[in-house]
């Protein structure tokens, strides 16, 4: 196995040249149209297609551009690549909003029927109101993927810094974040790819998983991209809850051990049970107003746009039942960083759920129902079990979870969220940049990510902040990334 190389600008050549004084002054950035330039992005397509050859040969009828057959190419592996929700419920076709494609690229139609025609790919067919039409790659080229660099500025620019959901603002304040990707980050990728492979052999042999080479490429894109680390990493900050996405949060938990910092072990201090933790939030008046908890809800959720009545109607609630004997025991269980577990057992007390002596089944079940209770609608309380057994329990936590979502569903999610990245990024983050500058530090949404020595600096920084803004000291977790 190669010896581990070093991420840097180049994408073929991979030698470390960030510490020299070359390399710092070729760093000069230049602009073109008021942005950044950015020579080339690296995308992914299988291993046997060639689209130049293939453009030579039987060349379109109509005006194209290579760029855009590899980008839409690539997005039938680099969509699922963000999500693994996608990868475990993936049905044969990525789907693709074609709104959105055609933002990027007017002329897109052309140029699928043309990778269609070529036998490159197939497409799904719309279904209004439940699906965008899906692209999926012929059975020829489902095989593992190869880099190919793009250098069409506008598609660039365009998947670079106009993406809707992109918040350019908060994504440039964190650009101290993303300076670590592009120095001293070591990627075993050999290591990583042939982990992938293995698991791929078994994902053949297994009937039940009938698209393996969807799990091993999209697998395999996020831990590339770290490896290559073009001049554009994925980094940026997203409009709906201010979490910041990086090739890091869309890694395979797996993959983590095959990063490393300047040949160091990475480790993880994240924090227990973190959304029943911040939840706490919604339970106490104090904290309500110290965190912005109203603004955050009024900003997510129209229902509390349209009257100042609605949000002063939640406010009092939150104020009715903060002594309530189901609150003090939510907060209790909470603050243990076992509420997975401890309401497990008052679930097996109750007759709720029967004993098992499989610790993991149990605390992924309990997880399960908090979550069903946290972030499914309102109306689901009807026909879901266990979302009546999480009411049962915590009848007023319940009250004040159904009343913020009122009438959409995803506010909970996205405030608890969009709270946890103000800590986690513009608090403790923040704090360690500006008084251990010399500490790496990557995030993975409710966790910090540093070496071994530096653990416990972020660990009391982290305990400190989430004790000052959630009121209770908050029990983290470290994982050894090994």
């Amino acid at each position: 196995m190669e010896t581990p190389l070093k991420v840097n600008y180049a994408s073929e050549v991979h030698s470390n040249t960030q510490s020299s004084p070359s390399a710092e002054a070729s760093l000069v950035v230049e602009t073109k149209g008021g942005y950044p330039k950015i020579p080339f992005v690296t995308l992914y397509l299988p291993e046997n297609l060639d689209i130049d050859q293939i453009l030579q040969e039987s060349p379109p009828t109509f005006k194209f551009k290579r760029d855009k057959f590899v980008y839409i190419l690539d997005l039938i592996y680099s969509l699922p690549a963000r999500k693994k929700k996608i990868i475990e419920d993936y049905t044969g076709y990525t789907p693709i909003s074609k709104t959105i494609l055609g933002a990027i690229i007017k002329d897109y139609r052309n140029h699928i029927n043309f990778l269609k025609e070529m036998g490159i790919v197939k497409e799904s067919n719309y279904e209004v109101g439940v699906k965008s039409a899906g692209l999926m790659y012929s059975e020829t080229y489902r095989t593992k993927l190869k880099p190919v660099n793009i250098t069409y500025w506008p598609i660039i620019k365009n998947i670079s810094y106009l993406r809707k959901n992109y918040d350019n603002t908060t994504t440039n304040e964190l650009k101290y974040l993303n300076n670590w990707f592009l120095k001293g980050l070591d990627v075993d990728i050999d290591g990583a790819t042939n982990y992938l492979m293995e698991e791929y052999r078994k994902d053949l042999k297994n009937p039940e998983i009938k698209y393996p080479h969807l799990r091993l490429n999209s697998r395999l894109i996020p831990i590339e991209r770290l490896y290559r680390s073009s001049l554009n990493p994925l980094f940026f900050v997203d409009k709906t809850a201010g979490r910041l996405h990086t090739n890091i949060t869309q890694l395979k938990s797996e993959l983590r051990k095959y990063i490393k910092y300047s040949g160091k072990i990475l480790c993880s201090v994240d924090i227990s049970n973190s959304q029943p933790y911040l939840l706490q939030t919604l339970l106490d008046t104090v904290l309500y107003n110290n965190n912005n908890m109203g603004d955050r809800i009024i900003k997510t959720n129209p229902y509390f746009q349209t009257s100042e009545s609605n949000i002063i109607m939640l406010t009092d609630l939150i104020d009715s039942v903060a002594n309530a004997d189901d609150v003090i025991l939510f907060k209790k269980i909470v603050s243990s960083g076992r509420f997975y577990e401890e309401f497990g057992k008052i679930l097996i007390d109750n007759g709720e759920i029967e004993e098992t002596a499989n610790f993991d089944e149990l605390r992924k079940f309990v997880k399960d129902i908090t979550f069903s209770t946290l972030f499914s609608k309102n109306s689901y309380e009807r026909y879901i079990s266990t979302i009546k057994i999480f009411k049962d329990c915590f009848p007023n936590v319940y009250a004040v979870i159904k009343l913020v979502k009122k009438r959409h569903h995803p506010t909970l999610a996205v405030i608890l969220q969009n709270l946890e990245a103000n800590l986690i990024l513009h608090n403790a983050c923040k704090f360690l940049s500006e008084h251990y500058p010399e500490i790496p530090i990557y995030t993975l949404h409710d966790s910090i990510i540093t070496t071994e020595k530096n653990l416990e600096i972020v660990k009391n920084v982290m305990v400190n902040i989430l004790k000052e803004k959630i009121g209770v000291e908050p029990k983290l977790k470290i994982e050894r990334w090994e």
